[in-house]
């Protein structure tokens, strides 16, 4: 416990809520893209046609047409997994505390890249684990260094986010992932792919999951409905071999029994009624817009000397600041401009990044961007 601290992101947000605030802080979808009246649709024909059931105790595995369902959808992905390799979360959070609880032991090290996501350092600091970090370029991974600290610290398993990185926005190219999976396998070396962000692609090639390229052979997959439907309905889902379902289907049994069986269900008729392959694309294109716009503004408000890093699709863009300047002593001017965003020393493992800092253009309208932005502007002009 003495490990486990606040969220930073989750604190940010109780001051975002403010109106007056233009937040970049969080990891929001839209709310106004969010699919009121198919969802809405979606939980009565849920009730009409199994009534019973949606009210009713469940099988801790999930709905199993809602999993066929996936298994289906994701094989029109490139992604090809059976049923029972399947296992229903509440959100994909869920399923890093389950990996935790299940394969971690006090001081065993994971292999993350660096920076990684704040919610993955969270989940398995509550098993006590420690970190093995390694730095990235555009590409993805430093094969070099991953192989390295392989060698050196023996990690129990790596967790990567291959597409569409939180925070950094980066994708590992098909060449880094095919080179990741080799050096992986050689050494025996568990992966944990979370692909959160895979199916909001707006420009780019698409690449295969780390999941596709290995066959499914050491890999453990999850994705999520949170970014792709609606993150309060909290269901995510793990893909792995059947021996790993198992242990995390123990694991899930004593933490809250099963998924919920409404929202399930629910879920399975918008699928199935092809209200989910509708209303992606509408989410691309909207965030291919705001991204756009966000980026523009950057180009015309930011100092020359800050970077940072367009992404192809996902929620993030992820800035670095000169001159030792620290986004964290920044946040405060940021504020008092009323404008937020995450500061990067949280997405670090062991340390660091305090000239770093991540902004999201999801949650925010296309004149709330320019606006921001051009807070944000002023406040990094006036410190350099």
């Amino acid at each position: 416990m003495a490990r486990m601290q606040h969220s930073t992101i989750r604190e940010i947000l109780k001051i975002t809520k403010r109106p007056e605030i233009i937040s970049f802080a969080g990891g929001l979808p839209a709310p106004e893209l969010f699919p009121l009246e198919a969802f809405r649709e979606s939980l009565n024909q849920a009730l009409s046609e199994d009534s019973t059931g949606c009210l009713q105790y469940d099988v801790t595995e999930g709905y199993p047409p809602l999993k066929e369902f996936l298994c289906a959808w994701l094989s029109r992905h490139g992604l090809s997994c059976k049923p029972e390799e399947m296992m229903l979360t509440n959100g994909s959070q869920q399923a890093l505390d389950l990996i935790g609880k299940a394969f971690l032991n006090p001081n065993d090290r994971v292999l993350v890249e660096n920076p990684t996501y704040l919610g993955a350092i969270q989940a398995f600091n509550a098993y006590e684990a420690r970190y093995t970090s390694v730095l990235m370029d555009a590409s993805g991974l430093l094969m070099a260094e991953t192989e390295q600290k392989i060698r050196k610290d023996h990690p129990k398993f790596a967790y990567v986010v291959p597409t569409f990185q939180n925070p950094s926005g980066i994708t590992m190219t098909l060449e880094r992932r095919k080179a990741f999976i080799k050096l992986a396998q050689k050494y025996k070396l568990p992966i944990v792919e979370d692909d959160p962000y895979g199916y909001l692609r707006f420009s780019g090639d698409i690449q295969p999951s780390l999941y596709s390229v290995a066959k499914g052979r050491g890999v453990v997959y999850l994705s999520t409905f949170s970014k792709i439907l609606s993150p309060g309905i909290r269901l995510g889902f793990v893909i792995a071999p059947p021996e790993i379902i198992r242990a995390l289907v123990l694991a899930k049994q004593a933490a809250d029994l099963q998924p919920n069986s409404l929202l399930q269900r629910a879920v399975y008729c918008y699928g199935k009624n092809g209200h989910l392959d509708r209303h992606i694309p509408f989410i691309i294109e909207s965030y291919r817009q705001r991204a756009g716009t966000m980026l523009a503004a950057m180009d015309r408000y930011f100092p020359s000397s800050v970077r940072w890093i367009p992404p192809e699709g996902g929620m993030f863009i992820w800035c670095m600041l000169p001159n030792k300047i620290s986004a964290a002593k920044l946040f405060k001017k940021a504020l008092a401009q009323n404008v937020a965003y995450v500061t990067g020393r949280v997405f670090h493992a062991n340390g660091g990044g305090d000239q770093t800092l991540r902004l999201n253009f999801t949650n925010s309208t296309p004149d709330q961007i320019e606006e921001g932005i051009k807070r944000l502007g002023k406040v990094f002009s006036e410190a350099l």
